[in-house]
């Protein structure tokens, strides 16, 4: 009979603490030095010994990828939740602005991350994949109600948040993402 995996077994409480507080204290973490983040400055934020992090994250490259999906992961549940608001376009938007922060923190988490995200099969690309499905769901409510245009792809704004990330990524203008963004919602709006 084979032993289940360690990944398959349910984590006991106070390893499912550990692994939240790791989390959180990574994404901080990123937030504040992208990729180059010191692991032992992760264990201690989050009050964990060095070797708890390295049972939950053998790698750093472990620990941003779980950074990575837990961040996507949030913004696909953050657009189910907004599928119900009553304005679509206020919904669209707002989830455009939380997008617009996550992908200044996934540019700051490294190429391989960034590499993941195109390769079908991996959990970055499933993650990604299903939160940008659930940007479309906000995007076709708000064309339903005539509030954007029906030319308008998911993709195509996708690609233009990236964008504004990246020409502001070394800006002095701490507002330019924000006017940039203005102005393709003013594009695609009806």
């Amino acid at each position: 009979m084979n032993e289940p995996s360690q990944a398959s077994r349910q984590m006991r409480v106070d390893a499912q603490r550990n692994y939240a507080s790791l989390l959180n204290a990574a994404r901080v973490a990123v937030s504040e030095r992208g990729a180059d983040i010191v692991l032992e400055d992760v264990a201690r934020s989050a009050g964990v010994a060095i070797g708890t992090l390295y049972r939950h994250f053998p790698t750093r490259q472990d620990l941003l990828d779980a950074v990575f999906l837990d961040e996507t992961n949030e913004l696909r549940v953050r657009a189910e939740e907004l599928a119900s608001a009553p304005v679509p376009l206020d919904a669209l938007i707002s989830w455009f602005r939380l997008l617009m922060d996550f992908a200044a923190r996934g540019r700051s988490m490294g190429a391989a991350i960034m590499a993941a995200k195109h390769v079908q099969g991996t959990r970055i690309h499933t993650s990604n994949k299903a939160m940008h499905e659930a940007g479309k769901v906000l995007l076709f409510r708000a064309q339903a109600a005539e509030q954007i245009r029906t030319d308008v792809q998911i993709v195509d704004v996708l690609r233009l948040i990236y964008g504004i990330v990246m020409v502001n990524e070394y800006a002095s203008d701490p507002d330019g993402t924000n006017r940039m963004l203005d102005l393709v919602i003013a594009g695609i709006r009806t």
